[in-house]
């Protein structure tokens, strides 16, 4: 198998990405996934109530269809038709890599359109100056990017220059943990727990600051479901 680095692949996606929010007239978040693949790429998007996964794409005698199971949040439709597209522009993705479809194993393949799923409902064109200027505020940034999920945003900061932590917390367990910039575990610092706790309790989104360090918490709490997404970083990098 050929092997491209992380940094070659994502550059592919994000100038593909542009030149289809282009193609289609978008020019701002947030990015309809679904408008996208009816009227520019010809795909028609439709619920199947008896679809067993999230989602498929078949080729019919009709076209390029995309089914998708009913699931209870938007974002979710929008992140599977994003990844269906990645899987319908994958051949495109590794022709512009100069490489063959016979040489990309199907693990890969699947890694790749996760990728571009990603990058298609925040893309790089605007995240960047967008963090910034919402001083990378989760819940802003979400008003801005409404169809892609708080963790999707939040992993998309570690594709900013800017070192940080990103930690998703589910019903009081760390369930990942990334950095852009140091090795990390799944440890919590105490400054990282003392945050936790605070927005776990609250509700409510919480800055802390001590011996240098800066946690950011953000609660994206359902009845039946506490999530928190923490966001560390060193003052003085």
């Amino acid at each position: 198998m050929i092997e491209c680095s992380r940094e070659e692949v994502a550059g592919v996606i994000d100038r593909l990405v542009e030149e289809l929010l282009s193609a289609a007239g978008t020019d701002q978040p947030p990015v309809d996934t679904i408008r996208l693949a009816r009227d520019h790429l010809r795909i028609t998007v439709c619920l199947d109530r008896r679809q067993a996964n999230r989602g498929r794409a078949q080729r019919t005698g009709r076209g390029r269809h995309i089914f998708l199971r009913p699931e209870p949040t938007r974002e979710r439709h929008h992140w599977t038709v994003a990844h269906e597209i990645g899987e319908h522009l994958k051949a495109e993705i590794l022709a512009r890599l100069g490489i063959s479809t016979g040489d990309w194993s199907a693990l890969a393949r699947e890694s790749l359109a996760n990728l571009f799923a990603y990058r298609l409902l925040v893309p790089s064109c605007w995240f960047g100056d967008d963090a910034r200027l919402c001083d990378y505020d989760l819940l802003e940034l979400k008003r801005r990017y409404a169809t892609a999920s708080h963790e999707v945003i939040a992993w998309r900061m570690l594709d900013l220059p800017e070192p940080c932590i990103i930690t998703i917390v589910d019903n009081e367990h760390v369930s990942r943990r990334r950095s852009n910039a140091w090795p990390v575990t799944r440890q919590l610092t105490p400054i990282e727990k003392r945050c936790l706790r605070y927005v776990h309790e609250s509700s409510r989104p919480k800055r802390m600051q001590t011996d240098g360090w800066t946690v950011t918490g953000w609660p994206v709490h359902q009845l039946d479901w506490y999530r928190e997404i923490l966001r560390t970083v060193v003052d003085e990098w």
